[in-house]
């Protein structure tokens, strides 16, 4: 029988009902005292495994809006044409596709590790390509490439996170792992800058994302698989010494009880996971808490990608030569910059305030940017076929730069890296075929984007195009409103219980019940044992 009791603390009244919650408090348990004995070089090391995988990530995502500019006839003797740069562009989406799918399935049979590491072997392989390129055919080939290793990559890396990390930090490490994506955006703006003016620079810029990936790589054979996995191979001491790292100031009791924790949620899990993927696709969609966390999930993640930023970090170059600017790569870099900074809020304040708050409180400033933006390139001389009727920098150049900065840093203040925690929100017998749908959301919704783009500003014209992603800023913003629930400081195994309540503004009331309950134990009950 459990019951709760009062820890002694003079500084806070006596006057709480308790007796009163007791009736909630047995319908939700309060997470392992265990989860705030966590620390160590171990969390560093697993924070900067993280940190390179996203950094490979934004690094390939920039890398390429230098290139088109500076690539100019090195490829076949000729300029690239519009479809030309959308196809390099989107080509790589359509490998990270393929590659976050390939991940899926080797993920719960080798293991995190495994698929990290072969993500690591690709980048490498397709910078190679690249670099050594001097047709569009053997550029695409490697622009592919390079798009398996990075759909491996970053549908990999925030699970590794999220089933290592304690509940406390996981919000947090997948954070870093979002930063760190445009910190190599940052990266390789800088590397554009630099290489702008050599002789074949680009081979360069692109020839040195094989650094990051190697090094990612090497890391592979120094951080070990999660414990969860280790559990699913029934390697119980492996996994009991991989969560002793984790916790280095817990107890050896306290760790084989979350140990066996997980294993008993295995045990009830076990013939799902041994399952085929046909009756795991049946559990993840015909179960209705699991197919309300994978409508969540993906839809967060096709806001993100709709939302319109990737087209800013591909073409921002590309437009800002067009609203007239002189030097359009080095202006770029404020905008990679603004993508990095911004976000650093998330990094320190995200499991203290919460997902939904984060999302709520940013969105609605990214159609008001972008409405702003499409009212003053309107007024910017551009002819149909997207080239400068003017060279003459104007007001309405200057207002555009303004409003795609302010449009990043309201998007990067959240919807930038929120979504990325999309696989907390399934359980374990589901978790690697949601987080793979996850993914393959955000590379589907990528190559729509990246390959449709500038067509986009041909037909319906720069402003329209402005216009039609504020439109999908608005309908995401309202979105989050009534359908995106609380789960911050909830363990993994505690937030299926939200989406078991339902879908939309049930769960989001639940969530926030939840939310008030951890607070009310944590600020001095805990639950005990009557005999």
């Amino acid at each position: 029988m459990s019951t709760v009791e009062k820890i002694p603390n003079n500084d806070k009244p006596d006057s709480i009902l308790v007796e009163d919650s007791m009736e909630r408090f047995e319908e939700h348990e309060i997470s392992d005292p265990i989860e705030d004995k966590y620390g160590g070089r171990f969390m560093w090391l697993i924070t900067t495994a993280a940190a390179v995988g996203g950094l490979l990530f934004g690094y390939d995502l920039a890398i390429i809006s230098g290139v088109l500019l500076m690539v100019k006839t090195d490829l076949d003797g000729h300029t690239l044409t519009s479809s030309q740069q959308e196809l390099l562009t989107s080509i790589t989406s359509g490998g990270a596709f393929l590659g976050a799918l390939s991940a899926g399935f080797m993920l719960d049979r080798f293991g995190r590790r495994v698929a990290i590491g072969v993500g690591s072997i690709m980048f490498t392989i397709g910078s190679i390509l690249q670099a050594t390129s001097f047709s569009l055919a053997q550029m695409t080939v490697g622009r592919f490439v390079v798009g398996l290793g990075i759909g491996e990559a970053a549908m990999v890396a925030p699970i590794y996170i999220a089933e290592i990390a304690p509940a406390k930090l996981r919000g947090r490490l997948v954070t870093i792992d979002a930063l760190a994506i445009t910190f190599g955006q940052c990266v390789a703006n800088i590397f554009n800058i630099a290489f702008e003016r050599v002789h074949n620079g680009w081979r360069y810029s692109v020839g040195l994302g094989a650094v990051p990936s190697l090094t990612l790589l090497l890391l592979c054979f120094m951080v070990p698989e999660t414990t969860r996995f280790l559990i699913h191979k029934n390697r119980i001491t492996e996994a009991t010494n991989v969560t002793a790292k984790i916790y280095i100031h817990a107890t050896p009791e306290e760790v084989e009880r979350t140990v066996a924790n997980i294993r008993q949620q295995f045990e009830i899990e076990a013939a799902l996971l041994e399952s085929s993927l046909r009756d795991q696709l049946a559990k993840l969609y015909t179960d209705k808490a699991n197919l309300n966390a994978l409508v969540v999930a993906c839809g967060l993640m096709g806001i993100q990608q709709f939302a319109g930023s990737n087209t800013l970090q591909y073409y921002a170059p590309t437009l800002f030569s067009l609203v007239g600017f002189k030097n359009p790569i080095a202006v770029s870099i404020v905008v990679a910059a603004t993508n990095f900074v911004s976000g650093l809020g998330c990094l320190r304040y995200l499991d203290v305030v919460g997902r939904r708050k984060f999302l709520i409180y940013s969105m609605w400033g990214t159609p008001v940017a972008l409405v702003v933006a499409a009212v003053a390139i309107h007024f910017v001389p551009i002819s149909k076929d997207l080239t400068v009727e003017s060279q003459s920098m104007t007001w309405a150049g200057i207002v555009v730069l303004v409003c795609v900065i302010a449009f990043i840093a309201f998007y990067a203040s959240a919807l930038g890296n929120v979504p990325w925690l999309g696989n907390e929100l399934f359980p374990m017998e589901v978790r690697s075929l949601g987080t793979m749908m996850l993914t393959l959301t955000c590379w589907g919704s990528n190559i729509v984007v990246s390959s449709t783009y500038l067509s986009m500003m041909k037909s319906i014209t720069p402003s329209g195009t402005f216009g039609f992603y504020a439109g999908l800023n608005f309908i995401g913003w309202i979105c989050v409103i009534f359908a995106y629930p609380e789960v911050s400081r909830l363990s993994l195994e505690e937030i299926k219980e939200i989406f078991q309540k339902g879908f939309g503004l049930p769960a989001v009331r639940y969530s926030l019940e939840l939310q008030k309950r951890k607070k009310y134990f944590g600020r001095g009950f805990r639950k005990v044992d009557i005999p």
